[in-house]
């Protein structure tokens, strides 16, 4: 498995603004599992009882992902995303502010 932190820039209250993927590699990279994380920080499971996969499509690569200017993201540890995956009810704590892109 590898686990994505995914910054999207803000759009609009209803658009999550950090999503996290937690993607199979040995599937195709789809995901099993996602959590998204919205502007006021509230944190939002997305689960499908029966489904394998969550995503329709497979997850790019983070290299795919960074090569979008309104996207940035970045590999984490099966730990962390365990932590924020268990956190039912709780505010995301870190930062949500998107980060600034190297030249």
């Amino acid at each position: 498995m590898e686990y994505i932190k995914f910054f999207w820039k803000y759009i609009d209250e209803e658009t999550p603004v950090l999503l996290f993927y937690e993607v199979d590699v040995d599937e195709e990279r789809y995901a099993t599992r996602m959590i998204e994380v919205y502007k006021n920080r509230t944190i939002k499971k997305i689960t499908e009882e029966g489904v394998q996969f969550i995503t329709e499509a497979p997850v790019p690569t983070v290299d795919e992902i960074n090569m979008d200017s309104d996207f940035f993201a970045c590999t984490i540890t099966r730990e962390e995303f365990e932590e924020l995956y268990d956190s039912d009810g709780k505010k995301y704590n870190d930062s949500i502010e998107f980060p600034v892109k190297q030249k």
